[in-house]
């Protein structure tokens, strides 16, 4: 392999992992949002699903890594 193929394979790797990371993040918020909706506490899922679409971290480290690796 090329030193410019391994730069990529480590790219794609680092990116991989940061997806994975971001899923499982998610799914646990999901979590948290059907307790609150089976608690009944449906007011408290409605603030935090807001809180969560007002986050720029849910998507801005993927997006980052990409961006700042794709300029080098």
């Amino acid at each position: 392999m090329t030193s410019q193929t391994c730069s990529e394979v480590a790219k794609c790797v680092d990116i991989s992992n940061l997806l994975r990371i971001q899923r499982h993040d998610f799914l646990n918020h999901l979590q948290v949002i059907h307790a609150m909706i089976q608690l009944g506490r449906n007011e408290k899922a409605l603030e935090y699903i807001e809180k969560l679409a007002h986050d720029p971290e849910m998507i801005s480290n993927v997006l980052a890594t990409y961006q700042n690796e794709s300029n080098e």
